[in-house]
């Protein structure tokens, strides 16, 4: 087992791979830069053949090579899988091999120390010229050292046994990670003029990347959202990446080299199909409602814009194989305008709503984000940004609601023998505030249209509705005092052509 473990040692360091300088972690993959010394040989035709390691997970494609030295350049390309023993798990076996032998060592130097005391000790049974007395002290005193050294003994080798336990026991498990093997791939470079004493290059390796992790939180009071951006990056190509300039891009980089056929355009009659049940029109605005809500040290990451991407420089960075690491990215305090939104028709509850302002347009990648109420968690959803302004959402005050009551709801006919129907309607809404601050509220709802001309719709609110940009909607901005409450009296009329079947639409 002693010799197995020794040759692992002696082969481990050989084995090892050409250390990255450079990584951007895309969110799934990673492109890998690298400078290695390669193995050189002559080959056929006064080529060099130069072979290097890359781990199993890349993708021998993507190899692309720097400048070469001089006047050489790569003449042909090829490469193989190999198995090698699992250097991710060889390199802390050894390194835990390692740390209890120095424990087994200092323990086994400091019981040789209590053994040279105890021998000591001994010696001074002899009595020699001494008194009764004296006799007497001594006897006292070398029982006391001899209790006390024959314990640290026998606790520094029960020591000594439990860490030679351990040490066999890594032993073990060393020799069974030697005989586990992991796929990589070799590959031989031909290479013409001067065999290169150094390459660079760089390739793309899979189960890597990273993933935003955001965390805003409303300060109503303050009139600002505190945010904060980090990301959760990892890998799992086998190697530590070990102080490597680390770079992470906000998508995928594009690998269709070629455009796509252009399929033909083609004009023919629509087949019309029997329409099925629509889904009610209150649940296609709560689904709109709630799109509109999702949609809604060292030194700094800088943002660096590429082409078709943006990506942030992390500086040098270390990152073991196998590890999720969090890395803190932007933090900043955004002004913000609070107000609470309520749509009566759909339920009776006021949404914490913020508008932000940005001077400098912002990308904000798709990620997991916790929002926060003065400190409360208050959600978890997927966010994104992007632009110089955002609208977002901050869950539910408890303290203001509103509640609707029908005062009038008939329908009838009017006119010579009944020629028109007529569909009347009053009611209410009241905005309650149980809070003790006054509170902004800005109330919606849907504006009722006709769709056909021979219908007419006359509308009365108390107080009147906002100009709005939207025709569709009706809204009113009121500020609610504490304790207060806010109403709004709105009545409608809708007449039609006794001959026409007419829909109310949802929400009569």
């Amino acid at each position: 087992m002693t010799r197995l473990v020794a040759a692992i040692a002696l082969l481990f360091p050989a084995l090892a791979w050409a250390a990255p300088t450079q990584i951007t972690l895309f969110p799934s993959s990673a492109q890998v830069e690298e400078v290695s010394a390669p193995s050189c040989a002559p080959a056929d035709g006064g080529l060099s053949s130069c072979t290097l390691t890359l781990p199993g997970r890349a993708d021998p494609a993507t190899l692309r090579f720097g400048k070469l030295p001089g006047t050489a350049s790569i003449a042909d390309l090829t490469w193989k899988a190999r198995h090698d023993p699992d250097q991710a798990a060889l390199a802390p076996l050894l390194a835990k091999r390692d740390e209890l032998t120095a424990q087994r060592d200092e323990a086994a130097a400091e019981l040789e120390g209590v053994r040279g005391r105890l021998a000591f000790w001994k010696a001074q049974t002899e009595p020699g010229q001494q008194t009764v007395a004296a006799l007497r002290e001594l006897a006292a005193e070398l029982g006391a050292n001899l209790r006390d050294g024959t314990r640290q003994a026998q606790a520094l080798e029960r020591n000594i046994a439990d860490l030679n336990g351990k040490i066999a026991r890594v032993e073990e498990e060393i020799a069974a990670a030697a005989g586990r093997q992991r796929t990589v791939w070799e590959v031989t470079a031909l290479v013409s003029g001067n065999a290169p004493g150094e390459l660079a290059y760089s390739y793309t390796l899979a189960d890597c990347g990273w993933t935003p992790l955001y965390r805003l939180e409303a300060l109503p009071a303050a009139g600002k959202i505190d945010f904060s951006w980090q990301a959760k990056v990892w890998q799992r190509s086998g190697q530590d990446w070990k102080d490597v300039r680390l770079f992470l891009a906000t998508m995928q980089p594009e690998t269709q080299a070629e455009p796509s056929d252009l399929p033909p355009w083609e004009i023919r009659p629509m087949q019309i199909f029997q329409k099925t049940m629509a889904a009610p029109a209150m649940m296609e605005m709560r689904a709109g409602a709630a799109d509109e809500m999702v949609a809604a040290a060292p030194a700094p990451p800088r943002e660096i814009r590429r082409a078709t991407y943006a990506a942030w420089d992390m500086g040098k960075k270390s990152l073991p194989a196998g590890a999720e690491r969090i890395i803190d990215i932007e933090r900043g305090t955004w002004p913000a305008a609070f107000l609470h939104l309520m749509r009566p028709s759909l339920d009776s509850k006021a949404y914490v709503q913020a508008r932000t302002e940005f001077k400098e347009p912002k990308e904000l990648p798709p990620g997991t984000a916790f929002f926060l109420l003065d400190g409360a968690i208050v959600d978890q959803r997927e966010f994104a940004l992007s632009g110089r302004e955002g609208t977002l959402f901050f869950g539910t005050d408890p303290l203001l609601t509103c509640e609707t009551v029908l005062g009038d709801k008939k329908t009838g006919e009017k006119g010579l023998f009944g020629q028109k129907q007529s569909f009347v309607r009053q009611w209410t809404l009241t905005v309650r505030n149980a809070a003790a601050r006054p509170v902004q509220v800005r109330i919606e709802e849907p504006r009722p249209l006709p769709r056909d001309e021979r219908i007419t719709v006359e509308l009365t609110a108390k107080p009147e509705p906002l100009a709005e940009d939207d025709p569709e909607l009706l809204a009113w901005n009121a500020t609610v005092p504490a304790g207060g409450q806010s109403v709004i009296d709105l009545g409608l009329k809708m007449t039609a052509p006794d001959d026409l079947h007419v829909d109310p639409g949802w929400r009569w």
